[in-house]
């Protein structure tokens, strides 16, 4: 089963980071498909109150995840960062969600919180794994695209307002985010989640057979081509070449091919001293 997931994940969808407007739009297209049935706004709603893009995506990374047979994007999730020089110091969870009394874990930078997982209702049917299982192979793709972004950067704490269900997939894959308060109405139903850095190190140990393939895989793809991710990167008034780690990535897998592990991938060592 880990091998024919590993082959669905990598072989017949791909996570791609939004970097053109091709992929902005559609971004916007699948908010749209997934948000108007499950906050029962009309698409014009939607659009007036900045629901489909809004500023808090210029702060961000958004990943998308495509079927590549038919190209169709079929879900996206985004990763808003808080650092230094960012415009917006305060996450959307505390500002809309009205998460309140966590401002002690925000103070040490950078942050982010994910945000805006969708996931589309038309998705291909598959052979292999029934509907249930395609979303669930499918969420957990796009909450790698999350864990692959902390290997690039480095934050101190990621938070998340998720349903339960989702908190479950990630704990059987030993990423154990704790909650930080009780149910907030955040379009529904949802409860609100930290996971530390040292904590996510203990994950990377321990995900080597499931979500640490799918890790090791982008990294490796993205190294191949690093240049739209740069360019990404330079686009970005508030990211610098130098808080990023791909180049350290890079190199670890030019030196020891596979055989590098996720320690220090993920820069276990250098992290270890800071924590």
């Amino acid at each position: 089963m880990l091998t024919k997931a590993f082959h669905l994940l990598t072989e017949e969808y791909s996570i791609i980071l939004a970097t053109t407007e091709e992929h902005i739009q559609a971004v916007k297209d699948i908010r749209a498909e997934v948000f108007v049935a499950r906050l029962e706004m009309s698409l014009e709603e939607l659009e007036s109150r900045n629901f489909l893009i809004n500023k808090d995506d210029k702060q961000s990374f958004i990943y998308l995840l495509q079927h590549k047979i038919t190209k169709t994007y079929v879900g996206s999730v985004r990763v808003i960062f808080i650092n230094a020089h960012t415009p917006i110091q305060i996450m959307p969870m505390q500002r809309d969600g009205k998460v309140d009394c966590i401002d002690h874990l925000t103070k040490d930078l950078p942050i982010c919180e994910i945000s805006r997982l969708a996931l589309i209702k038309t998705l291909p049917e598959h052979e292999d794994f029934s509907m249930s299982q395609l979303r669930t192979l499918l969420s957990m793709a796009l909450m790698s695209a999350t864990r692959i972004n902390f290997f690039l950067y480095h934050y101190s704490r990621i938070f998340a307002i998720m349903e339960h269900s989702l908190h479950r997939i990630l704990k059987r894959q030993s990423v154990a985010f704790e909650p930080i308060g009780d149910a907030v109405d955040y379009y529904g139903v949802r409860f609100p989640f930290v996971i530390k850095k040292e904590n996510y190190l203990i994950a990377g140990e321990k995900t080597e057979d499931t979500m640490g393939q799918l890790t090791r895989h982008y990294l490796k793809e993205l190294c191949k081509n690093p240049e739209p991710f740069w360019q990404f990167i330079d686009n970005n008034p508030y990211l610098e070449r130098s808080d990023i780690q791909l180049n350290r990535i890079c190199q670890l897998f030019k030196q020891f091919g596979d055989e590098v592990s996720m320690e220090d991938l993920l820069g276990m060592n250098e992290l270890t001293k800071t924590v």
